[in-house]
């Protein structure tokens, strides 16, 4: 697996509140802002939401 997140990506996004980790979720990703986020839609909802890098976990390769 390669260790670079790229488009297409499944992964795991944890979600802080007040510092504290809260849970996570999991969901695609869209790709990479010019800020330096990810743009992720997640599984389930369906929702997008721009996330820190920081916040997100590999669990496996875009499907070719």
């Amino acid at each position: 697996m390669n260790p670079v997140i790229s488009p297409g990506d499944r992964v795991s996004v944890e979600v802080w509140a007040n510092g504290f980790y809260r849970y996570s979720q999991k969901g695609t990703v869209l790709y990479w802002t010019k800020s330096g986020r990810i743009s992720v839609k997640l599984a389930g909802t369906g929702e997008v939401k721009n996330v820190s890098p920081e916040r997100v976990k590999k669990l496996a390769d875009a499907t070719q």
